[in-house]
């Protein structure tokens, strides 16, 4: 059986896919404790190293035990956050220069293939180059400031927008406009002061001698109960060509001519979840409900499905629909979907189920913490969708391997 080391694993929902598919997770890694416990808990054979990877000598550890279990492909989604197209997108964060570590320990267990996922916001990020003369790295600066405050202002008209408070003041809206407009003539002045971030990480694996390929992949189309898209680099030292995995669903709204009309629809909201909608509570499963306040109850109660809790908003407490995967889940700190049937948030399982975990699969911490884990997963459905594309790159190498032997 064919082993795989999986970095940044979270609670495991891609160990939980690629498992499915055939292969056997020997170690994982993450910073999260409560996500270790989880990973350990439904995958007691994997060795779990807690702690980043950017430590030396716990890097050290993980790639003596990969070597040592002779790790064949190697796995991961480095955090998100400094790529998402919901967050800041701030070119300094620590978190968006994590693929380096990656890289790092491709280039010493030197497995056969490797897998790394992120958000599609990262297709669209660039990084300062790390050649710049002295002139370069001024006018970067004025740029990072110019950010940082378009940045403030911009939050600061979302909140008034969002709330009954002052109205956007007009100077501000003006200097908004100054620092929009000073932003986008540098920006195209001195556009290569910055490089791709996808082709730094291509860059990256090729010197390692890889071939690398990425792709958008839609989770709805590999039967995830949500529209969620990532980017997946697949790298590989291997004669066969890089596959990645066919659909196994398609979206109904699409012409079946571009869709092979016997796949099955994607799967919705209420296929997924349907059967809890009148379900008891159990805190021990996951399907643990969310005490609200009688009056936030009526306001649960007004929001039509298809529409959110608080004007402004598009995914936080978003009402979901019942015929139609749900929107993609994220950490929800707070702002959790709201049922489409009954006047309350969904619960962690349920969350769970528009992410694809098996009702076998449990969850170890407080609800707050469970939750983070959930929307923080690669999905396994996707996972083992993924895994099988792997599996059939590792077959086309067989016979090639055996024919260049034999001559």
């Amino acid at each position: 059986m064919t082993n795989i080391l999986d970095l940044f694993a979270g609670c495991g929902g891609f160990s939980c896919g690629l498992e499915q598919a055939g292969f056997a997770v020997v170690a994982g890694n993450d910073i999260a404790e409560w996500a270790a416990e989880t990973h350990r808990a439904n995958h007691p054979h994997s060795r779990f190293f807690l702690g980043s990877i950017t430590d030396p000598a716990l890097r050290a550890e993980i790639i003596d035990h990969a070597k040592a279990q002779q790790v064949e492909i190697v796995v991961g989604g480095p955090p998100c956050q400094a790529y998402s197209l919901a967050g800041k997108r701030d070119v300094d964060d620590a978190r968006g220069h994590l693929f380096e570590d990656y890289v790092a320990v491709v280039s010493a267990v030197r497995p056969k293939l490797f897998v790394m996922e992120n958000v599609k916001g990262l297709l669209s990020m660039k990084h300062d180059r790390v050649d710049l003369p002295r002139s370069g790295r001024k006018v970067l600066a004025r740029i990072k400031d110019l950010e940082r405050e378009q940045l403030d202002l911009r939050k600061q008209r979302k909140q008034s927008r969002n709330t009954d408070r002052i109205p956007f003041p007009e100077a501000d809206a003006l200097r908004l406009e100054q620092v929009s407009g000073e932003l986008a003539r540098l920006r195209l002045e001195t556009g290569t002061l910055r490089e791709s971030v996808p082709q730094r990480i291509v860059a990256r694996f090729e010197a390692l001698g890889y071939r690398v390929e990425y792709r958008v992949l839609n989770a709805a189309d590999y039967g995830v109960p949500q529209r969620r898209e990532r980017v997946i680099f697949i790298g590989s030292r291997l004669g066969s060509p890089i596959l990645f995995p066919s659909p196994t669903h398609r979206d109904p709204a699409v012409p079946p001519s571009l869709f092979d009309p016997a796949l099955p629809p994607w799967v919705t909201t209420a296929q997924a979840i349907g059967d809890l909608a009148e379900a008891r509570e159990d805190r021990a499963w996951g399907h643990e409900f969310t005490r609200h306040k009688p009056d936030f109850v009526q306001r649960l109660a007004r929001t039509p499905v298809g529409g959110s809790v608080y004007e402004g908003f598009s995914d936080a407490w978003y009402r979901q629909r019942p015929d139609e995967p749900s929107r993609t889940v994220k950490e929800n700190h707070g702002g959790v979907f709201v049922h489409y049937a009954h006047p309350r948030v969904l619960t962690p399982r349920e969350l769970a189920r528009l992410q694809s975990f098996p009702d076998a699969f449990r969850f170890a911490g407080p609800k707050s913490k469970v939750l983070v884990q959930i929307g923080n997963a690669v999905p396994p459905l996707l996972g083992k969708a993924i895994g099988t594309a792997l599996r059939e790159m590792l077959a086309a190498e067989q016979p090639a391997t055996r024919a260049r032997r034999s001559a």
